[in-house]
């Protein structure tokens, strides 16, 4: 008989803090005074804990602030919206992705082998912190990476390797998930946050990242348009897969938007770009669920060259209550990549599968009570890839995609802040110092340099 495995808080992380330190390359510590059972389900939890931390931390605020959807008004934010990326500023982020993928090669050895389930969940964890790790800095440490012990001289591996990598351990994943029940000896169940141990989402999971990791490919030799469009056929097929991050209702499980806007409201606020896009057409009403309406009574963007703290907070979608999640997958997405693979062959459904893309996107931040139907009438003498990527900006709000496609596409075509300190938008994020200082091995890019994805 199979045992289910329950956990009785997402404070899990905390105990995550015996576990491994934030430094890349540390040993996995358990204190003998404070003994702690190393169960797949403490270690899981930690890791999916700390997965959503960093797809809705700094690093997606940033990036949202560079593609401005966002503006950096005051504080730390500021700078970022005049291309200023201090490197001291990303060794919290970097330390938190490395940490997570040295926790999940911590379950795997301990207990992967006799337990396919946790396997897989953890190979597309994996595959998620080492995704986001390439995309900010191209790259990135990896094979040499996840050794026993610390290693401050660990190659960087090519950022095409890296994507290869991460695939594989997609494919991986899918594998291991496909295996029946009884191959496993212990079952993932509520100690999994995100499906509760249902396996056969986290499948539909795996070949929506494989989508969104073959289509970043879009500008090399190993793009695959079929490729892409297979993986769409087994990922998420309707919004009630999408991959959510979940919170608890106490202040130290809230989402880090809901506590960032509550702790630091007037640091990151709208960016007239974003808001003046929906104006061109009043009935979206998107821009009203994005951010809360001023004083003034509407919702108000900033410009980005001369910030001002009038302009408008976030609204319900991101930051309406602290126990709200944040989508890190949708079938919203997963549409907006057919329609550009579909641009892409020519395909004369591209236009619907657009339509259909914001229309998604439309009843998803929402909330349903707007379908979009009245603003998705692209037809294909109006569609192209341009278009496909503006939509999707407007969309994906909250997510990192937007400065990925930005970067990869060249769209949407956004002015360059005149007080910047570059003449570019930033193309990637900078190494961050306590890397640089630590590791010989770590290249120091410009900011203005594309990672290999974008060239």
């Amino acid at each position: 008989m199979k045992k289910y495995i329950k956990i009785f808080s997402v404070a899990a992380l905390g105990a995550m803090a015996l576990l491994g330190g934030c430094k890349r390359g540390d040993d996995l510590y358990i204190s003998p005074n404070s003994p702690v059972e190393v169960t797949p389900a403490l270690l899981l939890t930690a890791i999916e804990v700390s997965t959503f931390n960093s797809y809705e931390g700094n690093l997606i605020k940033n990036a949202s602030i560079l593609v401005q959807q966002n503006a950096g008004v005051e504080g730390q934010p500021f700078p970022i919206n005049n291309y200023i990326l201090a490197e001291n500023e990303f060794d919290n982020q970097w330390g938190q992705l490395y940490q997570a993928l040295f926790n999940c090669k911590d379950l795997q050895t301990r207990y992967g082998a006799a337990n396919p389930y946790y396997s897989g969940i953890t190979d597309i964890l994996s595959a998620m912190n080492l995704g986001l790790l390439t995309d900010m800095w191209g790259d990135v440490p990896y094979s040499e990476a996840l050794q026993g012990e610390v290693n401050y001289r660990a190659k960087y591996d090519r950022q095409e390797d890296v994507m290869k990598g991460i695939l594989a351990l997609l494919d991986g994943a899918i594998t291991k998930l496909q295996s029946p029940e009884d191959a496993n000896e212990l079952l993932p169940g509520s100690d999994d946050l995100a499906f509760s141990g249902d396996v056969t989402r986290w499948v539909k999971i795996a070949y929506s990242l494989k989508a969104r990791y073959q289509n970043r490919l879009s500008n090399t030799a190993l793009y695959n348009a079929s490729d892409v469009l297979a993986s769409l056929a087994n990922g998420i097929s309707s919004s009630s897969d999408d991959f959510v991050t979940a919170h608890g209702v106490n202040p130290n499980e809230f989402n880090q938007w809901y506590d960032f806007q509550n702790n630091r409201q007037s640091y990151i606020l709208a960016s007239l770009a974003f808001v003046d896009s929906f104006k061109l057409r009043p009935t979206d009403l998107r821009l009203y669920a994005y951010f809360d309406s001023t004083d003034l009574g509407d919702v108000i963007g900033t410009p980005i060259d001369n910030p001002t703290a009038d302009a408008s907070p976030w609204g319900a979608f991101l930051a309406g209550s602290g126990s709200q999640g944040i989508n890190i997958l949708s079938f919203a997405e997963m549409k907006f990549i057919e329609a550009e693979v579909k641009v892409r062959q020519s395909d004369p459904t591209a236009a619907d599968v657009l339509n259909d893309a914001i229309k998604e996107s439309c009843a998803m931040v929402t909330g349903g009570s707007y379908d979009g139907s009245d603003i998705a009438t692209y037809t294909s003498a109006n569609i192209d890839v341009s278009r496909v990527i503006y939509e999707k900006w407007l969309a994906m709000f909250g997510s990192a995609e937007p400065y990925n496609d930005y970067r990869r596409t060249g769209f949407p075509a956004l002015n360059v802040n005149p007080s910047g300190r570059l003449s570019v938008i930033p193309k990637r994020f900078p190494t961050p110092q306590a890397e640089r200082v630590s590791n010989p091995n770590a290249p120091v890019p410009a900011l203005t340099d594309p990672v290999w994805f974008a060239q």
